[in-house]
């Protein structure tokens, strides 16, 4: 049987903690791309050659839910989120890697990234006007600030 975490929260992005008793994503998405650069040359089949030219971006894509009947501070999670982007500088990534009885929670640092777009969708209100979910995205790419 797996091991329930005993962390506060799932991951960190500056100052904003994604967690179940805040906002928790239900999925998170992680993609790098790889850059090759295509060379005309004499081959013996006359096609061209590639050549690895580094790596390319990086991104992270999240999707969760927010239940604002659950949480505290339910239906303002996502504008924390936007104070986060508006910020408009690079925030350091961190997540919990393992937690358990004879380890705490051990972290793991992602180094800088920004924070590319946030989505939100809100559904099944009550006769108030208050959602009962909140349905959000968050995309982001390493940020990488040394120049060569």
């Amino acid at each position: 049987m797996a091991k329930v975490s005993s962390a506060s929260h799932m991951m960190q992005l500056g100052d904003y903690k994604f967690s179940v008793s805040s906002a928790a994503f239900s999925k998170l998405s992680y993609e790098t791309e790889y850059r090759w650069k295509t060379q005309e040359s004499q081959t013996e089949k006359n096609s061209p050659v590639q050549q690895f030219i580094g790596v390319g971006r990086q991104s992270i894509n999240l999707d969760g839910t927010i239940y604002p009947q659950l949480v505290e501070g339910g239906l303002v999670q996502v504008d924390k989120m936007r104070a986060e982007a508006a910020k408009g500088k690079p925030l350091t990534l961190g997540y919990v890697e393992k937690s358990g009885n004879s380890s705490p929670s051990v972290g793991r640092v992602m180094g800088k990234w920004i924070i590319k777009s946030i989505n939100e969708e809100r559904k099944l209100f009550l006769n108030d006007g208050i959602p009962r979910e909140i349905q959000f995205q968050m995309t982001l790419e390493s940020y990488d600030g040394n120049t060569k």
